[in-house]
């Protein structure tokens, strides 16, 4: 269980409502019905009942909840422990699928720096952004699904630190994968049309959004119907199973499962990058974050690592 998880279960707790929890959290619904239900069911009992049009935590639900709020108070001292205020601070905006890599490099750097607090906070490309510009963090590690990237940051300086192809994934199943051809290992151009009648997750930002209707679609010559994209990936392909959908993404490290990935003969790419002020002068720690990030990204070749086993 991902920590994040943990939070599903604390704001439905909180709000009552899987409407209003799944909004709070940015994630949509019906994601955050399949894992209440997929977690009642691995458990063996239920934690919420439906009373009035409210979710009620159980006996059993009151302290799961209250187990969840324990350790995700542990989490929060450990990482104000971890990043405690001393002589210096870098105000940062990440992305939740760096989490991994960022808290590695943050304990390489306490050693070398260790005046230097580390201030991470999880928002979306959009969000780090206007963070940014508005003056509340110092650097952002952000993507971007346009090469150009100063049409999509245009108030901020641009540091690149990895591209990734972006591939079709559809699962076997679907109806429409034994219908698509090949040609050189890419899709062929000839079965584009094939998926302007299906479902697609776009992702939940507007940037993504965007970038799909601008860039990748007219490439593919179709308007498809769109579904708001998951935060969690698992569930993602798990909803492309269940509704004979299909997404854009980039490459993966994909185990277990059906779900196949085919590369486009355009090959479109999503780049990861740092964006700061354009007036502003990096310090030593910055610089270092920046190089130590590269280092690391380097020696994965994927995006997502994903299991659906």
């Amino acid at each position: 269980m991902n920590l994040y998880h943990l939070e599903y279960i604390t704001e439905i707790a909180k709000e009552g409502n899987i409407s209003r929890a799944a909004e709070n959290l940015h994630i949509s619904q019906p994601t955050l019905s399949i894992y209440l239900n997929k977690l009642e069911h691995s458990l063996g009992m239920r934690l919420f009942e439906r009373q009035k049009n409210r979710l009620i935590p159980t006996e059993a639900g009151k302290k799961y909840v209250d187990a969840c709020l324990r350790i995700l108070a542990i989490r929060d001292d450990l990482y104000q422990d971890l990043f405690s205020q001393e002589e210096s601070s870098v105000r940062l905006g990440i992305l939740r699928t760096s989490i991994p890599i960022f808290n590695q490099v943050f304990q390489e750097l306490k050693k070398d720096f260790p005046a230097t607090q580390f201030m991470p906070r999880i928002f979306s490309s959009e969000e780090i952004y206007r963070e940014l510009t508005e003056g509340r963090i110092d650097l952002g590690f952000v993507t971007s699904y346009r090469e150009d990237t100063g049409l999509i940051f245009p108030k901020a300086s641009c540091r690149i630190v990895k591209s990734y192809e972006l591939m079709l994934m559809i699962s076997r199943k679907n109806p429409v994968f034994p219908q698509l051809q090949l040609k050189n290992g890419c899709l062929d151009e000839v079965s584009y049309p094939l998926l302007e009648d299906l479902p697609i997750f776009t992702g939940k930002n507007s940037m993504v959004q965007q970038s799909m209707a601008d860039i990748i679609f007219p490439a593919l010559g179709i308007r498809p119907r769109t579904r708001q994209g998951i935060i969690d990936i698992e569930f993602m392909f798990q909803a492309m199973v269940l509704e004979n959908s299909y997404s854009i993404l980039p490459v993966s490290r994909i185990r277990g499962g059906d779900i196949v990935q085919i590369p486009f003969s355009f090959h479109p790419k999503v780049l990861r990058l740092f964006i700061s002020s354009p007036k502003k002068r990096l310090t030593r720690p910055e610089q270092a974050l920046i190089s130590r990030v590269k280092e690391e990204y380097e020696k994965i070749s994927y995006y997502y690592d994903v299991s659906l086993v």
